[in-house]
């Protein structure tokens, strides 16, 4: 039982889910079973955690059925019925959310009842309710589509003749419906063919970009962003459609979710990252700029909190962009609002980070070994970090130890991606030579230098090239220095 459907579901309810799905079930036009209550009454009251000793069969049969002989069938049954009455009463609580698709289904209800005079009332409040609506995403086209249908249709009964604008409405928003939310699945599937070489089935987005090329749709601001993405990944040499994109969010973000707004800007992001990565580091600027939007904006924030990566993302891009103070006000300033599950691990591993900018590199270290790091992609940016921290301190036994340790880590957890695997045994591997040449070993600086320049998938490539400049600088000071003896 404490690996059922059940326990599973109702873990997931917060104190006020649990007390509605309670008035849910002790309504007898939803339940009329007796034993199904009862069993509710039974396990709510080990909620949230349901430990495994107290809701097992064992200790729940006879709380239900008392005096009866244990009879596992008898108990899932009742516990079948209140998992059907759970799943009855999540699906009304999602539907309990949209006012309009409530309208919807209340006018087709008045339509067919041929009750007129409520059906117009209903449907002026289904339009007051969209006006007041300050968001315009796929949601709006789609619930503006449904009303508008239930207009036109309404119509058509009663004065089949006549000319009706809710036919061209009804269709105008399921256009706008249907094209925001296939362009904005389009720039999905070009997101992650980018970014992960995934290869999918993307029909139909060059005839729509044709379409919208001919067709002006900039009323519609949900279709021309989207399209703007597009043409950012589609025409990434042509930097106008990424201008266009961002003078398009500043303009209309307040029209969209937060979580929508946030995908939106982080096409833009991904844009500068690309870019970047293709050596243009004038985009950097723009980088850290679009960041700071997201957070004076609030829009990176998922349900009032910001994610580990988003802040490991964002550290690491204003020390690389050299605004190390920034950095270090950022965490300061938004520690508090760090998902707290992640909170003490993202704020320590990104202060080290700055510590270690700032060149402190024995403070750096001291903060990274005062915590646990769980989250497996900041786990390997604190074994890198921890790396070249011993590198800099040329702490020689301890670094060769975390190289072996390191290596062995990345080819043995199967929770890393192979490209992640790979791009971190890389710099490993080169890390270790560098220490070697500083060492006074036997490896040629030209040699390791050309096969940095030929690999793709490594980290940190470009503190490595800094570090074989600053070894190649002191090899030739200390051969100077013997040649004038």
């Amino acid at each position: 039982m404490y690996q059922s459907k059940l326990i599973s579901i109702l873990r997931t309810l917060t104190n006020k889910e649990l007390k509605r799905f309670e008035s849910y079930i002790i309504s007898p036009f939803f339940n009329n079973n007796v034993k199904v209550t009862e069993l509710f009454h039974i396990v709510r009251k080990y909620h949230p955690e349901y430990p495994e000793e107290k809701v097992e069969m064992a200790a729940i049969f006879p709380k239900l059925f008392p005096g009866q002989k244990l009879e596992e069938q008898k108990l899932r049954y009742v516990m079948s019925d209140l998992t059907s009455l759970l799943e009855d009463c999540l699906s009304y609580l999602e539907f309990d959310k949209n006012d309009i698709f409530k309208k919807h289904l209340l006018l087709n209800s008045y339509d067919n009842r041929n009750l007129d005079k409520y059906f117009v009332s209903a449907i002026e409040d289904a339009r007051e309710i969209q006006q007041e609506n300050p968001y315009r995403d796929v949601n709006y086209f789609f619930n503006q589509h449904l009303i508008e249908e239930n207009a036109y249709l309404h119509s058509l009964a009663r004065k089949p003749r006549s000319i009706s604008s809710s036919l061209q409405e009804a269709v105008d928003n399921l256009d706008y419906y249907y094209l925001s939310n296939r362009l904005r699945f389009s720039c999905a599937i070009l997101s992650r063919e980018t970014l992960l070489q995934e290869k999918y089935n993307n029909l139909f987005l060059g005839q729509i970009l044709e379409f919208l090329s001919i067709n002006n749709l900039d009323h519609v601001p949900s279709v021309s962003i989207y399209r703007q993405i597009a043409l950012t990944y589609l025409d990434s040499e042509d930097e106008n459609h990424y201008r266009k994109l961002t003078e398009l969010l500043d303009s209309h973000w307040k029209q969209f979710p937060n979580e929508e707004a946030n995908d939106m800007y982080t096409h833009a992001l991904n844009y500068c990252l690309r870019k970047l990565n293709a050596g243009k580091e004038e985009f950097l600027p723009e980088l850290m700029g679009l960041y700071k939007q997201l957070i004076s904006k609030e829009i990176m924030f998922e349900n009032s909190w910001l994610t580990p990566q988003d802040v490991k993302n964002i550290v690491t891009a204003a020390l690389r962009a050299g605004e190390t103070e920034w950095a270090e006000h950022f965490l300061h300033e938004y520690k508090d609002r760090i998902n707290p599950e992640f909170r003490e691990s993202a704020y320590v591993y990104n202060m080290a980070n700055v510590l270690y900018h700032r060149k402190e590199f024995g403070k750096a270290l001291k903060l990274m070994q005062a915590v646990e790091i769980n989250d497996i992609y900041y786990h390997l940016g604190a074994k890198v970090l921890l790396l070249k921290t011993y590198f800099e301190l040329n702490e020689t036994e301890p670094f060769f130890s975390l190289v072996d340790a390191f290596t062995n880590y990345l080819k043995r957890n199967k929770l890393i991606s192979e490209s992640q695997r790979t791009v971190h045994l890389n710099f490993v591997k080169y890390t270790k030579k560098l220490m070697h040449l500083r060492q006074g070993g036997r490896i040629s600086p030209d040699e390791i230098r050309e096969e940095l320049h030929h690999l793709n998938s490594i980290a940190n490539l470009p503190w490595l090239f800094e570090k074989l400049d600053e070894i190649e600088g002191v090899r030739g000071q200390e051969s100077g220095i013997r040649g004038k003896a």
